[in-house]
């Protein structure tokens, strides 16, 4: 339904009752920092089950680069508005719901002074999501789905949660 294959998903949902590590995805990815004036600043390879994308960024000017890619926040944005476009889209195929078309708009503001060590402000604003579908579906219908994808997007998850993290660095024991 509407590009959603939703018995893949409730074949999912199935196996994963019995063993949940079915519903679990490990995510490893590797990036490089790239030295070399005519190439964007990062790039990593980012593989998925029908292939590989090699991503690229690249600050703008006002913070060090060129601008000859996406920033590295514009993946994380684009990313959390896929996510929660995605899950809005998986709701209404789970409940049947037919969608002829979804449009959804992000918007938000960075703050850079804390990254230019001015002030230590919140470097983002609240994210608004303003997600326009078209079906025959009534209002509550779409603000049953609205919330669904409230609570069941991973990205929306990761936005009201501490997330746990580490980091470390070390220095390379031989040339990369």
């Amino acid at each position: 339904m509407h590009n959603v294959r939703v018995n893949q998903i409730q074949a999912a949902a199935e196996r994963a009752r019995s063993d949940p590590e079915a519903a679990r995805m490990d995510i490893r990815l590797r990036g490089a920092w790239r030295v070399e004036t005519e190439k964007p600043q990062f790039g990593a390879a980012v593989t998925f089950p029908a292939g590989e994308l090699t991503l690229e960024s690249d600050f703008p000017p006002f913070l060090g680069g060129e601008g000859r890619a996406p920033t590295p926040l514009a993946y994380c944005f684009y990313g959390a508005m896929s996510c929660y476009g995605a899950t809005f889209a998986i709701q209404a195929a789970m409940l049947g719901v037919e969608l002829r078309s979804l449009r959804i708009d992000l918007s938000l503001e960075v703050d850079f002074s804390t990254a230019l060590g001015l002030d230590a402000l919140p470097p983002l604003s609240e994210f608004r999501f303003d997600v326009e579908v078209e079906t025959d579906s009534d209002d509550v219908t779409v603000q049953r789905i609205k919330q669904l994808a409230d609570d069941r997007c991973p990205a929306i998850w990761a936005m009201s949660h501490a997330v746990p993290y580490s980091t470390t660095a070390r220095r390379a024991s031989a040339p990369l």
